[in-house]
């Protein structure tokens, strides 16, 4: 038996060489051919149909028997470059749809279009070589090289004036201008694509030469100085300065002002360059004055007007108007006893005026019989007498400092010199001696009495300590540092020691500050002890025996004892 299958329409045709995509020249006219579109159906029922179904814009045709895909219209792919096509290919019952991508490639169909219909730069006329006059700017609108430009000049004229960058489009300035001689430049650009064949458009450039006020005053001569008194009155003339600008007009009238080294406005000046005094002025102050003078021109716009500068120096004379001024201290200390012609101190006075007048000289003008000199150029204050603070401990010296100006100015001033005690005197007693007597029972710590001694010298110097120095090897007695005051310190007794020669010491503290060696002095001190009844009578010897004869009378009317 044999079977035969019949076929049923069950399957769709589907598209072949997925995906479709094509490219097509925009230069490519209408009914050519862009591209053959296969279908396969594996059924064996049915014919295959294709259609163009949407995207095609009524650029594109599809034959529906073939599969042919022709151009309807003309492409430019300036105004679109990719078109999706959707197609359709059906055997009658079933269809399958695909997308067909159509890719538009360049042809250099157009050239180059400039920004602008024509370009005209101004130009400074004092623009300095290489100077960036403009930019001229073409574009393309095709693809690749067809849309790569380049930038030249075909106008002879000018060319060793202007440089022209092939690749940006900018001009460049090359020579030096002047307006005076040219004022306009007129040039012929050309901007061409690297297409095959290329494309170019010409354009017309006008450079603008532009007149400046391109000259500053000039200052004749190139500085200016002058001297004057520092006293003189307000709006005295000082100095004429004088500029010129030989551009016409405003360009050339000239302004004068003090634009530096016036921080405090003490000159003006005129619109005829006379420079004058505006304040009081003080050379102590400021004795030189390096004006700076701007001679500026008058032009139309502010931010382009020229000017020049010219140091004028004024220097100020000094006039004596300023009195001494002492700059040490008013008061110093010297030793007494110190050697003659030793330096005190060295007075300083100080004066702003220069030259004689701040010259100064130094008097001593206190009283002729003090124990001192003053150096009248150096100012050195000498010891030129005996100094004795126990005589007089301080001086009040009145001291001129005088300059030498015409009529001169002098300040006076007070220097108080104290003297510092040496230790030159010894304490002294008095009395040099001194007696008293207390009785034999007084109690440990009874004063006998007070000795005195003083000294003249001051501090330390002049204080007194007291000690008892001989007389009193067995330390009964004791002696108050401070005050000289003697008081018993062991008991006495009359039968032991009836008398006391003390010596009693007293010393100055010079030693305990380091102020040199101590110095001292003696009294004598006699203490008499008192008896008082303290003892009972006591027999010599005892037991006395005594023999006697009887019937016998003792000779010589006694009898004699014997132990």
């Amino acid at each position: 038996i044999r079977l035969q299958v019949l076929d049923k329409n069950d399957s769709p045709p589907t598209f072949r060489d997925l995906p479709l995509v094509f490219s097509v020249s925009e230069d490519l006219g209408a009914g050519q051919h862009v591209a053959t579109l296969k279908a396969t159906d594996p059924d064996t029922i049915g014919t295959l149909s294709y259609a163009l179904i949407s995207g095609d814009d009524d650029k594109f045709t599809l034959e529906s028997d073939t599969g042919i895909l022709k151009l309807r219209d003309s492409l430019d792919r300036e105004l679109k470059d990719i078109y999706k096509l959707t197609v359709r290919v059906t055997d009658g019952v079933q269809y399958t749809e695909t997308t067909v991508t159509i890719q538009v490639t360049d042809t250099n169909d157009n050239p180059p279009i400039f920004e602008e219909p024509a370009y005209s730069f101004d130009i400074p006329e004092n623009a300095p070589r290489g100077y960036q006059v403009g930019i001229i700017s073409a574009t393309d609108p095709d693809l690749g090289a067809n849309s790569m430009l380049s930038y030249t000049v075909i106008s002879d004229w000018a060319n060793d004036v202007f440089s022209l960058n092939p690749q940006t489009g900018v001009f460049t300035l090359t020579a030096r201008l002047d307006y005076e001689e040219v004022q306009h430049y007129i040039l012929v650009v050309q901007a061409q694509d690297n297409g095959h064949p290329s494309l170019s458009t010409t354009l017309t450039v006008y450079c603008n030469v532009l007149d400046l006020n391109d000259n500053a005053p000039i200052f004749d001569p190139m500085s200016y100085s002058n001297d004057i008194y520092e006293n003189v009155t307000i709006a005295t003339p000082v100095v004429v300065v004088s500029a010129t600008d030989i551009d016409s007009g405003d360009n050339g009238r000239i302004e004068y002002s003090i634009t530096a080294g016036d921080d405090n406005d003490d000159f003006e000046i005129t619109p005829s360059g006379t420079i004058k005094t505006r304040q009081m002025l003080d050379r102590e102050t400021k004795a030189t004055y390096n004006l700076v003078v701007t001679a500026r021109d008058c032009a139309e716009e502010v931010q382009k007007r020229l000017s020049s500068t010219v140091q004028v120096t004024v220097t100020l004379k000094d006039v004596n108007d300023v009195a001494p001024t002492f700059i040490t201290a008013n008061e110093t200390s010297v030793i007494e006893n110190i050697p003659l012609n030793t330096v005190v101190m060295a007075i300083k006075a100080t004066d702003r005026d220069e030259g004689r007048n701040g010259y100064i000289e130094y008097l001593l003008t206190s009283e002729p019989t003090i124990p001192f000199t003053l150096g009248t150029v150096d100012g050195l204050l000498r010891v030129s007498g005996r100094l004795d603070r126990e005589i007089r401990s301080s001086y009040n010296l009145m001291v001129t400092a005088r300059d030498r100006g015409d009529p001169p100015k002098s300040t006076q001033t007070n220097i108080s010199v104290k003297i510092l005690d040496e230790n030159d005197n010894s304490p002294v007693f008095d009395p040099k001696q001194y007696s008293a007597s207390i009785a034999e029972n007084a109690s440990i710590g009874a004063m006998v009495l007070q000795v005195s001694a003083t000294d003249i010298d001051d501090g330390a110097n002049g204080r007194v300590r007291f000690s008892i120095s001989g007389g009193d090897d067995n330390r009964d007695f004791s002696i108050s540092e401070d005050s000289g005051v003697v008081r018993v310190a062991k008991n006495l007794n009359f039968e032991r020691k009836s008398r006391y020669v003390l010596t009693v010491r007293a010393e100055d503290c010079a030693s305990d500050v380091g102020s040199g060696e101590t110095r001292f002095d003696t009294a004598e001190l006699t203490i008499t002890i008192t008896d008082i009844n303290d003892n009972p009578p006591t027999f010599l010897d005892s037991p006395y025996l005594a023999y006697v004869m009887e019937n016998v009378i003792p000779p010589n009317g006694g009898l004699r004892y014997h132990s």
